[in-house]
């Protein structure tokens, strides 16, 4: 097995807060933008390399993250496969989210499966 991909980025907008509704849909809210192009950078600045196939991710949020933990997850595997950290989170085969003693920043750990 090869050596796990540890990432900090900052913690993500819950679920609830991802999108807007329009009258004729729904699009991306300010903050959530604001927050792919602020962790898209910090993920890029960290050269994640990549992982084919299966993987587990380990999310641990830090002290004090009031929102519910799975609705954080998704706009953070999602990032991972906008920037082809992971091929797909279909292939996610462990998905582990915990508040953790860090300050300030998600650290996230990826292993291939």
């Amino acid at each position: 097995m090869s050596e796990p991909i540890i990432l900090t980025m900052p913690v993500p907008p819950s679920v609830n807060n991802l999108f807007i509704n329009l009258r004729h849909g729904r699009a991306p809210s300010k903050r959530y933008k604001a927050w792919q192009t602020e962790a898209g950078w910090e993920l890029q600045r960290q050269r994640p390399g990549r992982i084919a196939g299966e993987w587990e991710i380990d999310i641990a949020l830090p002290i004090g993250t009031v929102a519910d933990l799975d609705n954080l997850a998704k706009p953070i595997l999602d990032l991972l496969v906008k920037h082809r950290v992971v091929t797909d989170d279909k292939f996610c085969t462990r998905l582990t989210v915990a508040n953790a003693k860090t300050l300030g920043s998600c650290i996230i750990t990826l292993r291939a499966a």
